[in-house]
């Protein structure tokens, strides 16, 4: 029996720890990450003894035969050097490391120590990849004469303005985080890769001296293959292809939609075989769709295993890795392979892209140009560590004067940006601070690493605060326990910590989903309170309704300062304009409404939702009280998705539905996990009525009471939407369009 350690307990542990699970002759026997927490858990799901802080203590316990190393790409080195100077087997997610310098000294340890290496380029065992492998090597078309690869695919961070991400920190980053994906398959088709030419795109600064390229054209060489690659991220229609050039015939493997076809000639006059050629494409298009069709249902229904063809890849690309280390041989992507193409990366960033360019000062003015350059940050807690400059000792927690947790959000940016411009000095506190807009760099911000569910960092963070801003969510869970323990257990916790403070007022900002808001009457107002049925809502709303109704309590009873904000759909720059209120967006071009689409949406602009917080900190006698934010321009989901198609000039189509109809759906989903063992809730006609978000809001108290006045002009409203920048201007607010000032009090 294979005895397997798994040193990373994040996202991807979990699809290694249910690979191992179904495999024959391997079991997890230890977890190592510096996380208790994330170790613990993961421990508990998959039933795991031993848990270790760090890979030294679990080799010289004797914990493990082989390991499995899964931390973040930069720690890939660092994390798997003492496993191959112990001689045990490494499996090591891709890229092998972060510098072809790395690569070359895991090279001389593996050497030294003898250890098998593998690397987990999994996409060389897509099932469609494979087979155009097979008819590649089998010359089923004719001898191979050209490749052309599209990788045009959406990136969740780059649309969610998630710049904290390890491969956003420079371009060569980036093409080791996604382009090693289909230069692994070009490499395994046409073998060892030179680079002949690469043209990069657009580029645009993400943070000061950072700047991002979503594209990149190539022309490399495979063995006297010419190969073209169009790569390209953040895009919005995805298209994954890798298409063989042949003598006698096209093969294209089609890693998205996990289909093969193929196009060859026939014996007949030109238009007739033509004619049959499509006829036999298409039939190859529907027969991979139906296959397809047919896996994921047989899947859900507990029918056949789990068979999406990422699974399929990773149970190909770690069962290949152990077979050949039980075989005595070298995996297929073994070091060399995994070698190659961060240095293939390494030529292609030095010849396509620019020398990162100095980090540029922000422009502040006034006061704040005279003041020291940049941020000081601070680490808190006992998180995974980043690089901090300027964190040599705690600053003086008096250099602040409000304390913004989950402070680099979308919202946050333009939160802090507002209380910048009110003239706070502001602490900011998140998990990452990698890569921030300039906004940051303002010598009136303190940038303090930590996690919100870790009250010994947030007292730190809270310092000598008068204010304290919570916009922090805690983060998320499998189940509504875990997710009610990180967004009620920190909203809570954020709450003890301001009363053992002493601190003048908690602004808390919540969410409109934590009331009813599926019925037209009354009118819902800052009275409202949280939804008194919230154990027939769906778990995020559950938990905003829950965390709400604490909050209350504890200034009912401990006499919290406390103030509730919960803002409608909020939409500006810095996310994506298509919001998941309007219905379900599988992709960007179809929105499938919760009702038929008719009714008036709470829309709010972040800049508006950041004006009601700055007043929300300065002005007195409203602690106790909740404002809803809720702008003035409220289009319905027909009309705001109708004008995003003509400003984006897309063919964007809303599908209205019956919400009756949808529950019937949900109900048909649940029973057929529950007919096959697998545990769900039960769906509640109630939590899709509110998703409909038919309520009328009266956001009367927060004009009176906040001074607030969100925009009340529709084409400033579609324009702010659809902004690009992470931070907006504020040097020329006064003088936007439709923009009323909050009246100062």
């Amino acid at each position: 029996m294979n005895r397997i350690c798994l040193v990373g307990a994040g996202v991807i542990a979990e699809t290694h720890a249910e690979v191992l699970a179904g495999r024959d002759g391997c079991r997890i026997t230890a977890i190592v990450d510096p996380s208790a927490s994330a170790r613990d858990a993961l421990a508990r799901r998959w039933d795991v003894d031993r848990q270790f802080a760090d890979s030294a203590d679990a080799i010289a316990a004797g914990a493990a035969d082989r390991a499995h190393v899964l931390t973040p790409p930069n720690l890939h080195a660092g994390t798997a050097r003492p496993w191959i100077e112990a001689g045990l087997p490494v499996l090591t997610e891709k890229p092998l490391a972060a510098t072809a310098a790395e690569c070359a000294e895991l090279a001389e340890a593996a050497e030294a120590g003898s250890a098998t290496v593998g690397v987990n380029h999994n996409f060389l065992h897509h099932p469609a990849y494979l087979r155009l492998e097979q008819a590649v090597a089998g010359r089923e078309f004719g001898p191979l004469r050209a490749l052309h690869c599209s990788f045009n695919v959406p990136l969740r961070q780059l649309a969610a303005g998630q710049f904290g991400h390890w491969m956003f920190d420079r371009p060569f980053n980036l093409l080791l985080e996604q382009a090693v994906h289909p230069l692994s398959q070009i490499a395994g088709l046409a073998g060892p890769l030179s680079l002949r030419a690469a043209q990069p795109g657009a580029s645009r600064e993400i943070s000061p001296g950072i700047d991002f390229f979503d594209a990149c054209t190539l022309l490399l060489d495979g063995g006297g293959v010419p190969v073209t690659v169009q790569f390209r991220v953040g895009a919005a229609y995805p298209d994954w292809t890798l298409s063989a050039v042949c003598d006698d015939g096209i093969a294209v493997a089609d890693m998205l939609g996990n289909r093969f076809h193929s196009r060859r000639r026939g014996p007949w006059i030109d238009f007739v075989d033509a004619y049959l050629s499509n006829r036999a494409t298409a039939r190859q298009l529907l027969r991979g769709g139906r296959r397809n069709a047919t896996d994921y249902l047989a899947s859900l229904t507990g029918l056949q295993p789990r068979s999406d063809a990422f699974f399929r890849a990773m149970q190909g690309s770690i069962g290949a890795f152990h077979e050949a280390v039980d075989a005595g041989r070298q995996p297929r992507s073994d070091l060399a392979f995994g070698r190659t193409l961060v240095e293939l990366c390494g030529e292609i960033a030095e010849q396509a892209f620019p020398s990162p360019r100095a980090a540029s000062r922000p422009k502040t003015g006034g006061k704040a140009a005279a003041a020291k350059p940049s941020a000081t940050v601070v680490q808190l807690g006992d998180g995974p560590r980043q690089p901090a400059p300027d964190a040599a000792d705690w600053p003086d927690p008096a250099e602040w004067d409000v304390a913004v947790l989950g402070g680099t959000g979308f919202i946050g940016r333009h939160v802090v940006a507002r209380l910048l411009e009110a003239g706070h000095t502001v602490g900011v506190m998140a998990r990452s601070l990698r890569n921030l807009p300039a906004l940051y760099a303002d010598p009136r911000v303190r940038l303090l690493r930590g996690d919100v569910r870790d009250r010994e960092a947030v007292a730190r963070a809270v310092g000598g605060a008068r204010v304290v801003v919570n916009l922090a969510h805690g983060g998320g869970g499998g189940s509504f326990e875990e997710i009610r323990e990180a967004l009620v257990g920190s909203a809570v916790g954020v709450a003890e910590v301001c009363l053992d403070k002493g601190v003048e007022r908690l602004v808390h900002v919540g969410s409109i989903a934590g009331l009813y808001l599926g019925d037209p009457e009354p009118a819902i107002d800052g009275e409202t309170p949280p939804d008194p049925e919230e154990e027939k809502r769906a778990d995020y709303a559950r938990a905003k309704a829950l965390a709400d109704r604490d909050l209350l309590r504890l200034h009912r009873e401990r006499d919290l300062p406390l103030v509730i904000l919960r803002p409608g759909l909020v939409v500006g720059a810095g996310t994506t304009p298509f919001h998941s209120g309007l219905g379900m967006f599988n992709n960007e071009q179809h929105c499938v409404g919760w009702n038929r689409g008719d009714n008036p949406l709470p829309f709010v602009l972040a800049g508006d939702v950041a004006e009601a917080v700055e007043a929300a900190c300065r002005i007195s006698g409203i602690e106790g009280r909740a404002f809803n934010l809720v702008g003035d321009v409220r289009p319905s989901a027909r009309a705001y998705l109708a004008e995003l198609a003509r400003r984006l000039e897309r063919p964007l189509v809303f599908h209205p539905q019956a919400p009756r109809r949808l529950w019937a759906e949900e109900i048909a989903k649940w029973s057929v996990k529950r007919a096959v063992g697998r545990s769900a809730a039960w769906p509640h006609f109630r939590d899709l009525r509110s998703r409909g978000l038919i309520a009328r809001f009266d956001t009367g108290d927060a004009r009176e009471e906040l001074g607030w006045r969100p925009v009340d002009d529709a084409e400033t409203f579609y324009a702010r939407c659809l902004e690009q920048d992470q931070v907006l201007p504020r040097e020329d607010a006064d003088e936007a369009p439709g923009r009323r000032r909050s009246a100062g009090r």
